[in-house]
């Protein structure tokens, strides 16, 4: 009677156990059946987010200035005026006239210099006579008087080039033969056209007034308030509270930066709020330098310099689709002219450290002298990176950097 009393109560025991083992394997399988669903409906998540990411990515990408993040707004492009008193050689090569198509691309200036010693020389040279300095000449064609501070009166029938000039700068410099004219007076102030690029520039001590540039369609005005800038279908003005705007009428796309911190970008009917900060210091015109002394140096090599924000994205050395075309025509016009050899050199502004700024400025020159290859150019073509070391302008200004900011081809013509 026990013995059976045993055995039913293990029978009952293993049962019971069975059944617990059972239940505990379903649970299981269910556990595992929600936990690839939780798994299976989180990658669905993902991949939906990772395709609304793209999309919105995409349009983000429509809504952009090319070379800007979204929401900014590019610099006004710094007003750079040509070289005064440096004539081209006669037997020059390659011409000005050659280049005045190149010359009305934005980003590009053509002009006539002096190297010696690897070094670019920008200005004039000073003609002194007698001992002192001081004295007069005259024969024929070109007059002289000077007292040997700069101070004088030059004229040069044969050339076209009159100058009267006071010991601090200001007075009158005329080249009838190539249309420029400069009335300036000691604090900068006066008025300068130039008749080789279309350029007229009219600006007060403050640095406010109007610059305009017929071959490229450039319009910039500054008062105390704000400076703005067109050309052709785009329009870019900054006012002095840090707010300002861009329009690009061709493309429909405007950006309005509150400088509260916030910028608004419309494209078509598109509209989205960002993040920005306001924009930098209201720039300026530029002021006029003062009246050269003397004839001008003779060129023996043309200078062809590219605004590296034309060619490159930011930090980046590949060249921009939207820059081919420019580059493109600048090889049609070597290949015309028949030029055997030239130099390529990169430069930076001071941002970053000089390591890096040396070698962006190496793979710059490079990646000009490839593409330049690539069309066609047979010239004899070497390089160099300067990186920061030769700036032509300021580091502490926007203004500055981006003139800076840049890649010159020398061209030697004698």
């Amino acid at each position: 009677m026990k013995k059976t009393m045993l055995c039913a109560a293990v029978l009952a025991l293993s049962v019971a156990a069975t059944g617990c083992a059972s239940g505990k394997k379903a649970e299981s399988s269910a556990a595992s059946t929600a936990a690839e669903s939780s798994t299976a409906t989180a990658e669905i998540s993902a991949v939906a987010t990772a395709a609304e990411t793209k999309a919105a990515q995409a349009d983000d990408a429509d809504m952009k200035v090319p070379g800007y993040e979204l929401g900014q707004i590019p610099e006004i492009p710094a007003v750079v005026l040509p070289e005064l008193g440096i004539a081209e050689n006669p037997a020059a090569k390659i011409t000005l006239d050659k280049t005045k198509a190149l010359s009305s691309v934005p980003g590009i200036t053509v002009t006539a210099v002096k190297v010696e010693n690897d070094q670019i020389q920008r200005g004039s040279t000073v003609m002194q006579l007698g001992s002192n300095g001081d004295g007069q000449y005259k024969d024929g064609n070109l007059t002289v008087q000077t007292d040997g501070n700069g101070e004088g009166q030059y004229i040069d029938k044969e050339r076209g080039i009159t100058i009267q000039r006071d010991e601090d700068g200001s007075g009158q410099y005329i080249d009838s033969k190539q249309g420029i004219s400069l009335q300036v007076d000691d604090d900068g102030a006066g008025i300068y056209r130039d008749g080789r690029y279309g350029i007229s520039l009219m600006v007060d001590d403050d640095g406010e007034g109007l610059y305009t540039n017929t071959q490229n369609g450039v319009t910039v005005t500054a008062d105390d308030e704000e400076m703005s800038y067109r050309a052709g279908k785009v329009q870019i003005t900054q006012n002095k509270d840090g707010s300002g705007s861009y329009h690009d009428y061709a493309n429909m796309l405007t950006i309005k930066n509150d400088g509260k911190g916030k910028a608004t970008v419309t494209k078509g009917t598109k509209s989205v709020t960002v993040d920005a900060a306001p924009l930098g210091t209201l720039p300026r015109l530029p002021r006029l330098g003062s009246v050269p002394a003397v004839p001008s140096l003779e060129a023996n090599s043309l200078l062809i310099t590219l605004d590296s924000g034309v060619l490159f994205d930011v930090d980046k050395y590949d060249i921009r689709p939207e820059a081919q075309e420019t580059l493109n025509q600048l090889a049609k016009l070597l290949t015309e002219a028949g030029i055997t050899a030239f130099e390529i050199d990169g430069h930076t502004d001071s941002n970053a450290d000089d390591d890096y700024n040396q070698t962006l400025s190496e793979n710059r020159a490079n990646s000009v002298k490839a593409y330049l290859k690539a069309q066609g150019v047979s010239a004899e073509i070497t390089t160099q990176g300067y990186g920061e070391s030769r700036p032509v302008a300021t580091n502490e200004t926007a203004e500055g950097r981006q003139q800076n900011r840049r890649v010159e081809i020398i061209i030697p013509t004698v």
